[in-house]
């Protein structure tokens, strides 16, 4: 019981507690889709039918209402993964055995750092928040490179892959057009709410060469969009993701 420990026992299973409580917060991606409890994966089935398409599909659309873990545990958990190259043993989608580069974008470059930047990073670099989100901090240790004209954002950073190396993650957003790419090739072209046609276009050519691919993640706001129409045509030869 502690009021039988002594005071340096008592020390030391302070010290252990917040030990716990910072390996916790800073490897968050760790406690998803557990094997039990009210969380357990198999209560995810859409995530995992995302997850498993990955392996044989190279373009995939999850599609959904607000709220229900489309950006976090369905795109940038995905995401989070293939950076790292740290997979979890129940993994049945596609694998990275190398580090790889991946292109996120938003609407606008302030909706890309409130959404995308929050939910893979937590806070800003340098501050306790720093690494508490999707990517873990002992992953991320070069400081990521500024974005101009917007506070506290990022445009890139470097993620330590299990092979060696470091794979690149880049964030942009819908209203800087066919420029975000700059000419570079993709290994995944991530797309948090609806894009528009010509720029998802321009994505999916730069995944072309590394046999790449794209995974959607959005609300139907804009309603039958041209982009939308394409991926339902596709439904009537397959079960939907």
């Amino acid at each position: 019981m502690p009021n039988s420990l002594s005071s340096s026992q008592k020390l030391e299973l302070i010290t252990l507690l917040e030990e716990k409580a910072r390996r916790k917060k800073y490897n968050k991606i760790q406690s998803y889709f557990p094997d039990e409890g009210p969380l357990r994966r198999e209560l995810y089935e859409k995530h995992m039918e995302l997850f498993r398409a990955g392996k044989i599909h190279r373009e995939r659309l999850f599609m959904a209402a607000n709220r229900v873990g489309k950006t976090e545990s369905g795109g940038g958990y995905e995401i989070a993964l293939h950076l790292t190259g740290e997979y979890p043993k129940w993994w049945e989608g596609r694998r990275y055995d190398r580090p790889i580069k991946v292109l996120a974008a938003g609407d606008t470059g302030q909706s890309t750092k409130d959404i995308i930047q929050e939910k893979m990073l937590g806070g800003e670099w340098g501050s306790e928040e720093w690494g508490s989100a999707l990517l873990p901090r002992r992953l991320i240790t070069e400081k990521p490179i500024s974005k101009a004209g917007i506070s506290k954002a990022y445009e890139s950073l470097k993620v330590k892959h299990v092979s060696g190396g470091f794979s690149e993650f880049k964030m942009r957003s819908y209203d800087q057009g066919r420029r975000i790419f700059q000419g570079f090739e993709l290994d995944i072209f991530w797309p948090d709410e609806e894009v528009p046609l010509e720029v998802y276009e321009e994505g999916l050519i730069r995944t072309m060469t590394t046999q790449g691919m794209v995974i959607m993640t959005f609300t139907p706001l804009n309603g039958l969009t041209e982009l939308v129409m394409s991926f339902m045509a596709s439904m009537n030869d397959q079960e939907p993701i």
